[in-house]
């Protein structure tokens, strides 16, 4: 069938019937509208993918300041720590025994063996321990805890797979935590990575997470460190910002939900060179 054309009528009760016929400014017009809209559209695109790129920034900066912060809190530690130890007096010689009191002598029959050398020997520790207490050298029992031997294994955990890899001037850490025990009773607790280096000649202690540490390179309380509660394994990774440092080795401390340490695995840079 061939096509038709169609005209459109208007038609009025009152006024005679007019034709009305479309002309081609007003297709015109339509398409220009188009076109506006879709510029809008483009230009309303533009603007929001340089406000992301804007916010990338912005965050970026943010976790740019956010390290430095670390960074110049660890130094300060750092600062106050070794203010410190500069501070404390040094151990001196041991304070001569006190001289020994003249008795008056009596017959060789009721004489007996002189018992002060016993009691000047007890005396001496006591008097050392006094004045050490005084100067501030005596040991706390936290710090003597301080210094016994760390336990190297745990029954219920352990640390696998450790790969330390350089990338520009951070090293990053990475390590799995495995719970040796049955997987329906998961392995919970705090995780904490010591990078231990020296600094223009110094020694240098990091902690990751970023801690206070205590004048013997521990951490102060435990429990800031990274929680976890594994049921086979878990992978970590740690930062540490690499600046005239010299990195000697990487400590890793597992403390049970306690705070108590149950775990320590050392690893030198000899056994585990960092890769670019």
């Amino acid at each position: 069938m061939a096509r038709q054309k169609t005209d459109v009528l208007l038609v009025r009760k009152d006024a005679p019937v007019q034709t009305m016929r479309l002309g081609p400014w007003l297709l015109y017009f339509f398409m220009f509208l188009m076109v506006l809209t879709l510029a809008a559209l483009a230009g309303g695109g533009y603007l929001l993918y340089q406000q992301n790129q804007a916010l990338s920034e912005i965050v970026k900066d943010n976790k740019r300041l956010r390290l430095s912060a670390q960074n110049l809190e660890t130094i300060v530690r750092g600062l106050q720590d070794r203010a410190f130890l500069a501070n404390m007096p040094a151990e001196g010689p041991p304070p001569p025994p006190p001289p020994r009191q003249k008795k008056p002598t009596q017959p060789p029959k009721a004489a007996t063996p002189p018992a002060e050398p016993p009691q000047a020997a007890q005396e001496q520790p006591a008097e050392t321990d006094a004045k050490a207490k005084e100067n501030g050298d005596a040991s706390t029992p936290q710090e003597a805890q301080a210094v016994e031997p760390w336990p190297t294994s745990a029954d219920w955990v352990d640390v696998r797979k450790v790969k330390l890899k350089k990338s520009g001037r951070d090293l990053l850490v990475y390590f799995d935590i495995n719970n040796k025990l049955d997987y329906k009773h998961p392995a919970k607790g705090y995780a904490t990575v010591l990078l231990r280096s020296e600094r223009k000649g110094a020694p240098w202690v990091e902690a990751w997470p970023p801690t206070r540490l205590t004048p013997l390179g521990r951490p102060e309380n435990p429990k800031r460190a990274a929680h976890f509660a594994v049921q086979r394994y878990k992978r970590f990774r740690a930062r540490f910002v690499l600046v005239d440092k010299d990195v000697e080795a990487v400590e890793f401390l597992i403390f049970n939900e306690q705070g108590e340490l149950a775990l320590l695995m050392r690893e030198t840079m000899d056994s585990k060179q960092p890769k670019n």
